[in-house]
């Protein structure tokens, strides 16, 4: 039997079975989020073939990061108490559908179980991974400037409420416009060029002067968005694969709340949908991981695995229970799928940890004889010289979560061997409870690892990529993931500080996201821009505060006797999850 489903538990750790590290407090908030919802029209269902566009400016040169950036410290900001995690109650007994398992215990202040380099002879040899000692707090949002320049204001010219022009420095597969338009027709991109003004519905349209920089909405393409509510977890010590800290008493504490209510009055829909208005919030427009629920897909974020959302085609498959799952069945079907095409984007936890056991799991994939195209591997943190070798010649992609790894083992995935072997490799946070609060900072992290760790291969247009194009490209949805010509209209601007594009991206807070479309709908963004919009555009809209800085969110759609809970607010959606729990922030570190 084929099993698909969330983090799953493994058996109990015994404590002496691991080296020791603490990590210390969990990464806080520095400013409190007013809450309000996010919703987006339901996708544009249309479907274009890959037609890249040539831009009628040059890519420029990658440039150096900014000298006033300083490297991630190993000082964690102090945790907002407004928004600590919920304390486990005394609900009854836990829920199980697959997600977790596990005896809830009480969860209290992390335990310091030593120093991290204890040496045990207990655990076999570690064998891969980079980054052995580097920090895996989370860098100080900072606002970077290149010569003091100050980003111009948005600048709105109300126009039809279903076309678009935005103007600005447009990111595109083959670099940088500067400057270029994006012009936007109902859920489709329809020109991207220095100037679209000759297309047709080009007058009328609603203008946007973002004063910023346009990128691609970024694609997500490892998350577990219903966890996402939860804080950051402080695991007690380090580990070296992914079955020990699932079954450790601390985690089973944390994830309690978790458990306890995701089957009760629709709450795992509440918290897949803070999760992806954490993600959309950060300019991600569509993420992976979440369950194909009414109540949330076609709602909010894109979902990777839903063919709802990407004109019907449906042949994703998820599987985070691991490769012992899959039967000698389970992998002819999957070979046959992947032949017919029936099946593109075969997304599996793989060799998550940096001992031998984990690296073993590899063997099991080749036993079952899946090392095929389809094959998505989440983290591949334990593989080495040989497996990558083997998943490049078989044209399979990787995903890359350097900050949940680091956190949770020490090191992460040797992503450099990877592409050395020809895979497509992509970027994501994994989650919160380990991972990065959003995308965004997830890239500044990649760029710090690619320093400390990689000699820095990975240039800023490298990381940007790796959210963006090369994301959709690593699971199989071309319609995503690039401002071209018949693509979703979904995208993103942050201020244009005078940096390198590509810098521009990866250094701009979350606070600083000044627009967020999805489908062609306008549904985050600058409160003065968003106000000056069409009123059509602003239907159900609501403000929010996000870092001192006005906002204004678009979440709930028009009423629907289908989809109920698609009306709900962000306000709505914060005050389910506060019935069990205090929700970790829309916005957890402010500059």
């Amino acid at each position: 039997m084929m099993v698909f489903g969330c983090r799953g538990t493994a058996t109990t750790l015994d404590p002496d079975d691991v080296p020791a590290a603490d990590r210390g407090t969990a990464i806080g908030d520095a400013g409190a989020v007013d809450a309000t919802d996010l919703g987006a029209a339901p996708p544009d269902t249309s479907t274009t073939p890959d037609a890249p566009t040539t831009p009628d400016a040059p890519a420029p040169t990658d440039t150096p990061v900014t000298p006033d950036q300083p490297p991630p410290v190993d000082v964690p900001a102090p945790m907002d108490s407004g928004f600590d995690a919920g304390t486990p109650t005394d609900r009854g007994v836990p829920i199980d559908t697959g997600f977790d398992a596990g005896p809830p215990v009480d969860a209290g202040t992390p335990v310091d179980a030593g120093p991290r380099d204890v040496v045990r002879n207990d655990i076999g040899p570690l064998t891969a991974g980079i980054g052995e000692g580097l920090s895996p707090d989370a860098r100080p949002e900072l606002r970077v400037t290149c010569g003091g320049a100050v980003p111009p204001s948005p600048v709105v010219t109300a126009g039809a409420a279903d076309r678009y022009v935005l103007r600005g420095r447009v990111v595109t597969p083959t670099g940088v416009l500067s400057p270029g338009e994006v012009f936007v027709t109902g859920g489709t991109i329809t020109c991207v060029a220095a100037s679209c003004a000759a297309r047709t519905g080009y007058a009328g349209a609603t203008v946007i002067q973002t004063g910023g920089v346009i990128a691609p909405g970024m694609v997500d393409t490892h998350n577990h968005p219903q966890y996402n509510f939860l804080p950051p977890w402080p695991p007690p010590r380090r580990f070296t694969r992914s079955d020990q800290w699932q079954g450790v008493p601390e985690y089973q504490a944390f994830t309690e709340v978790l458990r306890t209510n995701e089957n009760l009055n629709n709450n795992t829909c509440a918290m897949v949908k803070w999760g992806e208005l954490r993600a959309l919030i950060a300019g991600t427009t569509t993420i992976q991981g979440a369950p194909n629920l009414n109540c949330v897909t076609r709602t909010l974020a894109r979902n990777i695995e839903s063919g709802n959302d990407f004109g019907g085609v449906d042949t994703h498959r998820p599987n985070t229970l691991g490769v012992s799952t899959i039967s000698t069945s389970d992998a002819m079907t999957l070979r046959a799928d992947t032949a017919s095409g029936a099946l593109t984007a075969y997304i599996l936890h793989l060799g998550e940890g940096i001992d031998e056991p984990a690296r073993r799991e590899f063997d099991m994939l080749v036993a079952r004889d899946l090392v095929i195209p389809s094959m998505v591997i989440i983290h591949g943190t334990a593989l080495g010289v040989p497996e990558f070798g083997q998943l490049g010649a078989a044209h399979a992609r990787l995903v890359w979560s350097p900050r949940s790894n680091i956190i949770l083992y020490g090191r992460t995935t040797n992503v450099g061997l990877a592409l050395d072997a020809g895979m497509t490799v992509a970027l994501a946070p994994d989650w919160s409870p380990s991972g990065g609060p959003n995308l965004l900072s997830e890239l500044r992290y990649g760029r710090y690892v690619s320093q400390q760790a990689m000699g820095g291969r990975l240039t800023s247009r490298d990381l940007v990529e790796m959210v963006t194009s090369r994301a959709a490209t690593a699971v199989d949805r071309p319609q995503v993931g690039s401002l071209v010509e018949g693509r979703y209209a979904d995208l993103m601007v942050v201020p244009d500080r005078g940096c390198d594009a590509y810098d521009t991206l990866i250094d701009a807070p979350t606070a600083d996201v000044r627009l967020v479309m999805l489908a062609g709908r306008p549904v985050y963004g600058d409160a003065a821009m968003m106000g000056a919009l069409p009123d059509a555009a602003r239907a159900r809209c609501e403000p929010v505060a996000v870092c001192g800085q006005a906002k204004t969110f678009c979440v709930a759609l028009p009423p629907s006797s289908s989809y109920i809970l698609i009306q709900q607010t962000l306000a709505d959606i914060e005050a389910q999850l506060r019935v069990f729990t205090t929700p970790y922030p829309l916005v957890p570190l402010c500059p």
